[in-house]
Parts: structure tokens; sequence; C-alpha cells
């Protein structure tokens, strides 16, 4: 399991006109990787500092530019391309989810055949229920999805907000999350990990059951002050870390 970072908490002003030092910091801070949170032109980049490209982040409507994305993703050495939201993202209805599975499926097996594997990540809306319907739009997500093409990148900070019990649904998923974005919030604030109310210990401790777990990532909303907050968030995962194992080692003798 590799550690990342997701670029999103850094203002977009300043990922394009200082991404070296940008990248450099995120090195020295101790992540393997960066998650891109749009199609920035990093080539070559993060292999300078030592760093995987983890993935981007796009809207549905981009997939269909297949020839654009494999080119982008072969170019940047990632291998994956996250996604959120439903086709036109403010139509959260149950039926345009469906449409939206649909057009998932498709584009997804047609990425797999060139080693690219599309992850789909959650907000909090997907577990509310809309006005005038009966079920959430997770439930057409989950049911409507080919996982053999499509994996869930679960951000369990927007689970949390939405009131769902992070753990039991984590440990109910496990076989189908090969990427986890860590993220707190204190209140609706984002904040480092570790600041938040977002059970992060529970989370860690439960890490081992995922089989096909590759990447956790770190995120945060975009802020000037994300340096401090990338820090905080590194050391709260070292506590984390160094508490598991101490566990581990009492289980064992």
């Amino acid at each position: 399991m590799y550690i990342g970072a997701q670029l999103f908490g850094i203002p977009e002003k300043v990922l394009k006109s200082e991404l070296a030092h940008v990248l450099k910091f995120i090195s020295e801070t101790g992540y393997d990787g960066v998650e891109l949170p749009f199609l920035l032109e990093a080539e070559g980049e993060p292999d300078q500092f030592g760093l995987d490209c983890v993935g981007v982040h796009v809207a549905p409507e981009q997939l269909v530019k297949h020839d654009e994305l494999i080119s982008y993703l072969s170019r940047h050495k990632c291998r994956n391309l996250y996604v959120s939201g439903p086709l036109g993202w403010h139509d959260r209805s149950l039926d345009n989810f469906k449409v939206t599975c649909g057009l998932l499926n498709r584009v997804a097996e047609l990425y797999a055949k060139e080693g690219i594997k599309v992850q789909y990540h959650n907000h909090d809306f997907e577990f509310l229920i809309n006005l005038g319907e009966t079920s959430t739009p997770f439930s057409i997500l989950e049911n409507e999805l080919h996982y053999e093409h499509i994996d869930l990148c679960i951000d369990v900070g927007w689970l949390h907000l939405a009131n769902v019990n992070v753990n039991d649904f984590l440990h109910e998923h496990r076989d189908k999350v090969s990427h986890l974005h860590l993220r707190d919030f204190a209140n609706a604030e984002s904040v480092a990990l570790g600041q938040g109310s977002v059970p992060l210990p529970e989370v860690y401790e439960q890490l081992s059951e995922f089989n096909r777990l590759k990447w956790v990532v770190v995120e945060f909303e975009p802020t000037s002050n994300y340096k401090t907050l990338f820090k905080q968030s590194w050391q709260h995962l070292n506590l984390l870390r160094e508490k598991v194992a101490q566990q581990t080692l009492q289980l064992d003798s």
C-alpha cells in the first residue's frame, strides 16, 4: 500500500506556476505519489522527485475522449482515471445515475483494454435520498456498475458527512475498493487528518482486510495553507501506522 497526495488541495494557479516546487515538497514530506485533479501538464515532473503519478481526475463527459486521455495517461505514466458524479453534475436523479452508469461501463471496458482502470470517487450526495425518490444514487452505482472494469475509490470523509457508518461500509465493500481517499472534516470544514471527526484510526486498522488496496490518498479542499495540512496529515498517518504495528506485535507475542 502506497500513500499519495491529491493535488486538488493546492490552488490551481500555484500548481500551474510552481509545480516543481510543489512536487519537491510532496516528495520531501514522504508521500509516494500524486493524484492530479485535472489534465495538468506534468509530463516527467513527478519522476524527477521520485513520485508516481497515481492517476487523474476527470468528469464523466471527458471519458468519451478516448484517444486524448489515453495519450495523456501514457505520457504521464498514469494508469487510473478517477471520475465523480453523474453526467451534468447537478442532475443527481436516479435516472441520470443509471444513464451515467451505462456510459461508465462502456468506456471502462475500452480503457481496460489499454490497462487503464476507471475509479468511481464518491462525494456525500451519492448517499442522500433526493426529494421524490425512494433510494440513494449509490444504490444505482452498486447495482449497475460493472466491477470487472470499474473500482471504487472511496472517500471516507464524504461518507462520514453523509452520516454513513464508515467502518461498516468499508468492510462490506472492501472487495471493490482499490483506492481510498482519506479526508477529515470538523463539522463541515475540511481539515488535516486527525483534526476532525472522521473515524480515521478505525479505518486504518482495517486496511489489512483490503486485498485489492493499492493507494491511500490524502485529500482536502484547496487552501493556500496546503503545506501545513499535508505535513500534519502525514504525521497523523505515521501515528496510525505505528499504532497498528504495535497492536500487531502484541497479538503476535
